[in-house]
């Protein structure tokens, strides 16, 4: 419901209505929304519960621009300084995450490991970046974009593309080539930055349009 538009962003989540919509008690839809806010899909707010999280395109912007900056250089300088213990990790992970491809349809929680395995590579690269500056600035972005990444899976039928440029990434990086990985990386985040900025433009437009038409049919 959040990934899709129908709760929109900034939406309040309400226990209680929630409960009612989905079905369930509200004890396993605390939990729920619990795992949602720490995969960056709700955001909890003391004394006022759990609320659809908000981005709006120019917030986009300096989250991506930023997060450019910062990967390509970790990537350029994980490619000259990662560790063996760094290498085998990556292939490991692609390993894990070839399993996922075989299977046509993936179950949604198939898909949240295979998410969380996907950005395991990029932390996996910026701590091998060497820079725990770098590091700790990178893992922070990736918490605020966790909701965005969803974006390949539900939006678009881009996620397979997501699955080639991870494994290209992690050969150009294993393979301690600089500058292809700099240039894979580069590709990697400006295409994911096009998509988020399309779909949160999308959504903007939707959640207008859908209060515009309340507003007419409230008129006399």
């Amino acid at each position: 419901m959040i990934l899709s538009g129908e709760v929109r962003p900034g939406e309040r989540l309400a226990e209680r209505e929630l409960a009612r919509r989905i079905q369930v008690s509200r004890t396993p839809l605390r939990e729920a929304l619990g795992r949602l806010e720490r995969d960056g899909l709700a955001v909890s707010k003391p004394g006022m519960g759990y609320f659809a999280p908000e981005f709006d395109p120019k917030a986009i912007d300096e989250i991506y621009e930023f997060r450019e900056l910062l990967e390509v250089h970790a990537v350029r300088a994980a490619a000259r300084l990662i560790s063996a213990d760094g290498i085998r990790e990556l292939k490991d992970i692609i390993r894990q995450l070839a399993v996922f491809e075989r299977k046509n349809k993936p179950r949604p929680d198939e898909l949240r490991q295979e998410v969380q395995l996907g950005l395991r590579i990029h932390e996996v690269i910026a701590r091998e970046s060497g820079n725990s500056f770098i590091r700790e600035t990178l893992l922070q972005i990736y918490d605020r974009l966790r909701l965005l990444t969803w974006i390949d899976v539900l939006w678009f039928d881009k996620w397979p593309l997501t699955r080639k440029e991870h494994r290209e990434l992690v050969d150009a990086v294993t393979a301690r080539d600089e500058k292809r990985a700099a240039k894979i990386a580069a590709r990697h985040v400006k295409r994911s930055w096009e998509d988020a900025l399309w779909v949160i433009t999308a959504q903007q437009r939707g959640s207008h349009d859908a209060t515009r038409t309340t507003r007419a049919r409230r008129s006399p």
